[in-house]
């Protein structure tokens, strides 16, 4: 899937970490393994999809965003929700210029951004 954002956007490192267990590490100095990684990945493609208007991944958004909150180092959540909150603000910005093109898009950004404001 071509997203937006991709992982490049959070690492100075090659995405992947090589076989023999190195791990890449973010801007901020944070490591991130492979399982941090694949999660993160999964939640991008999830919040991604979902602002494109995919129901069943906006249904799954809170699922993952809730689990990557409690799991994943805190700088790269606020990155991650930096970004979300980026995408979903041009999202509903784009859809107000159109909402009878972009009703479902509209309401996905609503629900991401409400996502992620909660506590």
């Amino acid at each position: 899937m071509n997203r937006p954002y991709s992982c490049q956007r959070r690492f100075n490192h090659p995405c992947r970490p090589s076989a023999d267990g190195a791990v890449s590490h973010c801007a901020d100095g944070v490591e991130l393994d492979s399982v941090d990684l694949d999660q993160l990945e999964e939640l991008d493609d999830t919040i991604f999809a979902a602002l494109e208007g995919d129901a069943a991944a906006l249904d799954r958004s809170r699922q993952l965003w809730t689990a990557a909150r409690r799991e994943v180092a805190t700088p790269l959540i606020e990155e991650s929700q930096e970004q979300y909150a980026k995408r979903a603000l041009m999202v509903w910005d784009a859809s107000r210029s159109r909402p009878e093109e972009s009703l479902t898009r509209a309401f996905a950004a609503l629900e991401v951004l409400g996502l992620l404001a909660d506590e």
